[in-house]
């Protein structure tokens, strides 16, 4: 594999004459994805968002390969694994965190 001299940021990828960044962002975002943002959001307290939500979870429980339950949090990973051993407590137990 021949390495370019050309600095990250120069580089082209795939051909497409678009920069491919790696990065946090901000980042170019795709035409079909700036598509998709400018529909209607529905609502998540519609039955639109109910079956979507059903979907999306037993998607997830396919790609898992389980059939026990399973939660979506709205959080980030470290929320979710907060949420996992705050629910394995009781209020006055004492915890040692390492």
């Amino acid at each position: 594999m021949q390495e370019s001299s050309e600095a990250p940021e120069n580089r082209e990828h795939g051909g497409s004459g678009k920069v491919n960044l790696r990065t946090p962002g901000p980042i170019p975002v795709p035409e079909d994805i700036l598509e998709s943002m400018s529909w209607q959001m529905i609502n998540h307290r519609g039955p639109e968002y109910k079956d979507l939500l059903h979907r999306t979870t037993e998607g997830v429980k396919q790609v898992f390969e389980t059939k026990n339950d399973l939660y979506i949090m709205t959080s980030s990973g470290t929320g979710a694994m907060e949420a996992a051993i705050v629910n394995t407590l009781s209020p006055g137990d004492k915890v040692v965190n390492v």
